[in-house]
């Protein structure tokens, strides 16, 4: 089965889609982290300069997801990792730097379009909980439960300010509402997959819900069949 929960900045997906997959006790898979993968891969290994980024040649993307070098594995207990030719590249993934490298892949087609057969590869080997921006509208529209995952700006620039205190980088929150609507704002207006809310997805705002009430939330939904 597969269960997808889609959402912008800081509305809670990560954290919300991880539990759920426990929950459930199904193969949590963040789609992001591909991405980041690639840009690590890109600019680590194959001397892609920020200025490069913009127009990677098919064989390196190829190279980068090739499915014999690239793993994502999860456990329940430990969580998920991504490893690049035999190497646990996960402590770089959440980097700044890569921040802005993903931002430059990430609209390209030929990166989504390998990294979408990557990750329905991964799927089609477990049930999984699937979260990121077109998870449900363009990587897996035939999922069996779509979420949409969303809060006030307000809640969620608070999210994301407390989540870059701990990296050690400071916003107020004004800073903190303008940069996740700078990126939201990007990610909807992108012509290759943009952030929307998937057909027949079930809208969550959690707004006023703690943690366990927007896992719980998505669980009222879900049958097991």
């Amino acid at each position: 089965m597969i269960v997808t929960i889609d959402g912008p900045t800081a509305s809670g997906k990560s954290t919300v889609a991880q539990l759920v997959a426990q929950e459930l006790g199904y193969y949590y898979l963040p789609t992001g982290w591909f991405y980041r993968a690639v840009a690590y891969v890109l600019v680590t290994k194959c001397s892609y300069t920020e200025q490069m980024l913009e127009n990677p040649s098919r064989s390196d993307i190829a190279g980068c997801v090739d499915s014999k070098k690239l793993l994502y594995t999860y456990e329940q207990n430990s969580g998920g990792k991504m490893f690049y030719d035999g190497k646990d590249i996960t402590p770089y993934l959440k980097d700044v730097q890569i921040d802005t490298y993903v931002a430059i892949i990430s609209p390209i087609a030929d990166i989504r379009e390998l990294v979408t057969q990557a990750q329905r590869n991964f799927a089609a080997l477990h049930d999984s909980v699937i979260e990121g921006r077109d998870t449900g509208s363009i990587v897996f529209p035939h999922a069996d439960y779509k979420f949409y995952l969303t809060a006030s700006l307000k809640v969620r620039g608070a999210r994301w300010k407390a989540d870059q205190a701990k990296r050690g980088n400071n916003f107020t929150q004004q800073e903190a509402q303008d940069q996740i609507t700078h990126r939201d704002v990007r990610d909807e207006e992108r012509e290759i997959s943009p952030l929307i809310i998937p057909k027949g997805a079930f809208i969550v705002d959690n707004s006023e819900m703690d943690l366990n009430q927007t896992v719980q939330k998505i669980m009222s939904f879900i049958v097991i069949r």
